[in-house]
């Protein structure tokens, strides 16, 4: 583990980063996590499972040692408070992520292959819209840099634009594909049919969380 403390001495956006980066590593195998489970490659599907709660250990490693340390006496360009509900918002996507491979690890449900396309899809876009936040984190630190300057917020603001469009695309293949398992669910088993609603819904999430951690930042550059 990075020693936090040497990292706020630097900057504790460093940490914030950090975190980011290993949120991203908990979503990015998503994609090849779907792969598997309707290839009924169920051992790699575990290994993915694995790495994935790994990397959300990690990110929840990295959140409760800012919480624990971020100092009370340093002066930061932004209010404590605020830098602690963006890495809340951060936390939760990895979070999401981890329920989605323990449920879906854990009952190893089949779906309708003229739907499996477009959950992969789905997951794709919601992956998008994360990587994009963590770009946007990342960029949050050139921004303190360069004290708040025009330019930079202006870039941010753009980002952040792209990130809400992107999530109401994913919105809409939620929606889609909510459409289209209504329309087969008398031919699944009823219980499968509840899950795979709920796995919709917590792939949405992925993408809603990251919307939720941009839109705490644009509060955050707004008000300065």
């Amino acid at each position: 583990m990075v020693n936090i403390s040497s990292i706020f001495a630097k900057s504790p956006f460093k940490a914030l980063h950090n975190h980011m980066d290993k949120v991203v590593e908990s979503v990015a195998p998503l994609e090849n996590f779907f792969d598997f489970l309707f290839l009924e490659d169920f051992l790699n599907l575990e290994k993915i499972k694995d790495q994935i709660i790994e990397a959300e250990d990690a990110a929840d490693s990295i959140k409760n040692e800012m919480r624990n340390h971020l100092p009370q006496n340093i002066f930061m360009p932004i209010n404590r408070r605020d830098l602690l509900e963006i890495l809340d918002m951060q936390d939760s996507i990895a979070d999401v992520s981890q329920d989605i491979v323990v449920l879906l690890e854990q009952r190893k449900m089949k779906l309708n292959k003229g739907l499996q396309v477009d959950v992969i899809d789905f997951v794709k876009k919601s992956q998008q819209v994360c990587f994009l936040t963590r770009d946007l984190i990342h960029e949050f630190g050139y921004l303190i840099e360069s004290g708040f300057g025009l330019n930079e917020s202006k870039k941010m603001f753009k980002m952040i634009d792209n990130i809400s469009f992107l999530e109401t695309e994913a919105d809409s293949l939620e929606d889609t594909l909510v459409e289209r398992l209504y329309g087969i669910e008398k031919d699944m088993y009823p219980v499968d049919v509840m899950f795979w609603y709920k796995v919709f819904e917590l792939i949405g999430d992925i993408a809603d969380f990251s919307k939720k951690t941009s839109n705490r930042l644009r509060l955050t550059i707004a008000s300065k």
